[in-house]
């Protein structure tokens, strides 16, 4: 009797124990799936609202705004403007082949500038590109390096310029920046890539998935040397140990020029649009803009704008769908009541589509 008391109790110890284990298997597979999950990467949409005159709406909160994907309404979380505007990375990508001999000269006098678009708390880091790819200046945030770095800039004896590269390197360096922080790249080229290991449509898939947005400044190597005037001395970079004011106001209007893009578009429409101007299609789909390069003026006009732009973003984030199949995500943000405001924001994402720009582009080396 005793013994098979002794069996009974037995098997119910295993039966609990069994079921013990079970639960803390599952426990412990669902933790695992709850941390994956976690971990899922966000689609963060910087959108700029302005009023028909291009003047910046201040005043909305989360409830005003809401976003469309796929016609599907999502569940979105906003950082209102001003809160997040000290996180600013920005990485400078200027092509340095010997077409941009002339820019070059012009570019040398952006510092100033370059530096009111991260902001007095931003960090800035510089790329070149022509037939390499080169780190110019890693990720500062003080005036003198940048100021100095700028004023290197110089072309090299060749055609060559690896700018999908460049813009390869510059997402990998903004890649491990804290998420918090808002990624941006500014690229000034010729607009023509010539020699780079990187293809245009791994480039935008990748700056996408890393929430990279990027404007760029094209200029024409054979109308540029007309347009250029003798370089003045810059008052901002000899002998000035400080960094320069701030030339923009806060009343600076904003260049709210819609997005016109196809609505759902292909890999084939993306590569076809990549032939004309690749700058601008990776502006356009990134959600930044195409600056003008035709005269000094045009120029810092455009910059100012996109300072002002920076400093006055609202931040949407949202959790895509869990979608396997490759297909691109059209985006729309609205603001509730409000018809009479224009939106500027990203207008979509890929999801499905395979990264492979990050093992193609070749990490900078120190010049």
């Amino acid at each position: 009797m005793l013994a098979e008391c002794y069996a009974v109790l037995m098997q119910h110890l295993r039966r609990r124990f069994s079921t013990a284990l079970l639960f803390s298997l599952c426990l412990s597979s669902f933790a695992q799936d709850s941390t994956f999950k976690s971990q899922t990467q966000l689609v963060v949409v910087p959108v700029t609202v302005a009023d028909k005159n291009g003047n910046r709406v201040w005043d909305l909160k989360e409830s005003d705004f809401v976003l469309l994907d796929n016609t599907h309404e999502r569940k979105i979380t906003v950082e209102p403007w001003g809160t997040y505007e000290s996180r600013v990375s920005l990485v400078v990508v200027v092509e340095t082949s010997f077409l941009s001999d002339a820019a070059l000269v012009r570019i040398r006098k952006m510092a100033s500038m370059l530096s009111d678009i991260t902001g007095e708390n931003g960090e800035i880091a510089v790329i070149t590109a022509d037939s390499g790819v080169h780190s110019l200046l890693d990720f500062t945030t003080e005036w003198e390096p940048l100021r100095d770095a700028i004023a290197k800039l110089h072309p090299s004896t060749d055609r060559a310029g690896h700018i999908l590269d460049g813009l390869s390197a510059g997402v990998v360096l903004l890649e491990h920046r804290p998420q918090n922080r808002r990624r941006i790249i500014l690229l000034l080229c010729e607009g023509h890539d010539r020699g780079s290991h990187s293809h245009p449509m791994d480039v935008l898939t990748f700056a996408e998935k890393e929430n990279v947005i990027i404007y760029t400044v094209n200029y024409s190597p054979f109308l540029t040397p007309f347009t250029v005037k003798d370089p003045p001395t810059d008052p901002t970079s000899p002998n000035n140990p400080t960094k320069a004011p701030s030339t923009v106001a806060m009343n600076s209007t904003i260049d709210i020029a819609p997005i016109t893009l196809d609505a759902a578009p292909g890999f084939e429409e993306v590569a076809r649009s990549f032939k004309f101007n690749i700058g601008k299609t990776l502006a356009n789909y990134t959600g930044g803009r195409e600056l003008g390069f035709a005269t000094d003026g045009r120029l810092e006009k455009d910059l100012a704008s996109l300072t002002a732009e920076v400093h006055s973003q609202y931040q949407i984030s949202f959790a895509p769908p869990e979608d396997k199949t490759p297909i691109y995500h059209q985006i729309e943000v609205q603001v509730k009541n409000r018809p009479d405001l224009m939106v500027h924001a990203r207008p979509g994402y890929w999801v499905g589509v395979p990264v492979n720009a990050k093992p193609l582009q070749p990490a900078p080396v120190k010049q």
